[in-house]
């Protein structure tokens, strides 16, 4: 039924007005806050770029002849155009130092020895690098390395970036090693610079060896004391079983690229141990000179190595299973060869002087040993 022609005309003029409201009228009044509301909106679009893919919903307007309604729609619209923050994310921890996307290096079988990275959500933490599935709350974390002051850090370097494409950064712990990959040198930076000084704010890791030293050096003028402690702490005494682990305390994968020579080294921690097994080889050698000239070298080469050898050396002269024997004169040959050549660092040295005392007391061994040593 054809509507009567004054009743369009009202509703024509009752739409025309709600037009003339929403374009001007609510003009006036949502002019002062719509600018700072559209820079919110765009620092909020800006700030989740980095975080992941966008997902950004607009809802059609609808006709509506209510003005109340009609201005809950469009505060809708606006609200649609800013991206939802979601579930709390990680990135809320208050522990958190420094948190981000990174990829992590990932191996394939022969045929691809190398692949492509995935990217994780890293959060380092005052004690921990700690690596998740996504930046969401409730995210299940895949992995964490405890750091101390043993761990270390690589820098990115080229060579990575021109083979790979990403800037490296490498991070050393006891157990695991991560070694994580971003496009931004920049980032790389910041990622390398926070690890390091976490590991530069950790005390210092000691062996037991570092501290039955102290003990030996604490209680030397008790001989029942003394007894005790090495009868009760194998570690100080002779062994004939290989060496796991060095004596003293080395930082994981640290490489010392700057050894003369033609002579390769791995890490530290296993020259260490590389060379307690070269020590052990003197026992059977009827000619020990060219092992002795190996150790020499290596420690002539990697200086951090010298305290090592000595306690190493302290180690398989205390109750040898046959004193004066062939592998023990061996043993004693060449820690008279290294403190000729070498002094090492004052707690060990002071170990060092107690062993001889106690060992070979007023003997011409001892004694010259210590004049070496002075």
């Amino acid at each position: 039924m054809p509507f009567p022609g004054g009743l369009w005309w009202l509703l024509c003029c009752r739409q025309g007005f709600t037009l003339l409201r929403r374009d001007y009228g609510e003009a006036d009044r949502e002019a002062d806050g719509e600018a700072e509301e559209e820079e919110e909106a765009s620092f909020e679009l800006r700030a989740q770029g980095d975080q992941g893919s966008l997902e950004v919903s607009l809802s059609q307007p609808t006709r509506s002849s209510s003005g109340s309604e009609r201005s809950l729609l469009v505060a809708e619209e606006m609200r649609s155009l800013i991206v939802e923050k979601g579930p709390e994310p990680v990135e809320d921890d208050p522990d958190a130092l420094i948190k981000g996307w990174l990829q992590r290096e990932v191996r394939g079988g022969v045929k691809t020895p190398w692949i492509r990275p995935r990217k994780y959500w890293f959060v380092l933490t005052p004690d921990s690098l700690d690596y998740y599935s996504s930046n969401e709350k409730g995210a299940r974390r895949l992995g964490s390395l405890v750091l101390t002051s043993l761990c270390s850090v690589l820098w990115p370097d080229k060579q990575t970036y021109k083979e790979t494409g990403y800037w490296s950064v490498t991070v050393f712990g006891r157990k695991h090693c991560y070694r994580l990959y971003t496009e931004r040198l920049k980032e790389a930076v910041r990622w390398v610079c926070a690890v390091q000084k976490v590991i530069d704010s950790k005390a210092p890791v000691q062996t037991p060896t570092q501290l039955l030293m102290r003990d030996v050096e604490e209680h030397c003028g008790s001989p029942e004391v003394l007894e005790q402690i090495y009868r009760c702490n194998p570690i100080l005494r002779y062994t004939s079983s290989p060496l796991y682990a060095p004596l003293l305390p080395f930082p994981y994968g640290s490489l010392d690229q700057s050894a003369p020579g033609p002579r390769s080294y791995t890490t530290l921690r296993d020259e260490a141990v590389k060379l307690f097994n070269s020590l052990q080889q003197l026992e059977s050698e009827r000619d020990p000179v060219p092992l002795m000239q190996g150790v020499l070298q290596t420690c002539l080469d990697l200086p951090p190595l010298v305290d090592e050898i000595y306690c190493q050396l302290v180690k398989q002269t205390t109750e040898p299973p046959a004193p004066g024997g062939q592998g023990d004169l061996h043993y004693w040959q060449l820690l008279t060869c290294m403190s000729c050549t070498f002094l090492p660092s004052p707690p060990v040295l002071r170990f060092l002087r107690f062993h001889l005392d106690r060992r070979v007391p007023g003997t011409g061994c001892g004694q010259g040993g210590g004049r070496s040593l002075h």
